[in-house]
């Protein structure tokens, strides 16, 4: 089993975009998605010295930094309790998923047990759990 933190706020994959560039329309991905994935990257690489093979589990935790805005009662409330507001859990997963191609699987369609949890913190930051099921 391999673990690891990203720092920062938990990032949610973004939607393709579209353009027309030369008459013809063109979709890439957002350059914040790309520099997120290349962060994840970065950081899981080192733990990482090959691929696994086969299926994957990989549970995350987003945890979210409680705003400075909130009176301190709210706050000691609410830290570590699940976080339910925008991103999506989903598409937290995919930054992650996507991000982990070909440094800890080969594909993520090997990752065939998945889990987002999100919560209230201190700090912005994110836990990586991968592990071999086979």
């Amino acid at each position: 089993m391999v673990e690891f933190t990203i720092p920062g706020r938990p990032f949610a994959k973004q939607r393709p975009k579209a353009a027309i560039v030369a008459g013809r329309a063109r979709v890439y991905t957002p350059k914040e998605t790309v520099s997120f994935e290349g962060k994840v990257a970065e950081i899981a690489r080192p733990f990482f010295p090959e691929p696994i093979e086969g299926p994957v589990k990989l549970r995350i935790v987003a945890v979210f930094a409680v705003p400075a805005s909130w009176s301190k009662k709210k706050s000691a409330a609410h830290e570590g309790g699940f976080h339910v507001q925008r991103p999506d859990g989903d598409n937290l997963l995919k930054s992650i998923k996507d991000g982990l191609n070909r440094i800890a699987w080969r594909d993520d369609c090997q990752v065939s047990d998945a889990r987002c949890v999100k919560r209230w913190g201190r700090y912005d930051e994110t836990f990586v759990q991968v592990e071999a099921l086979s």
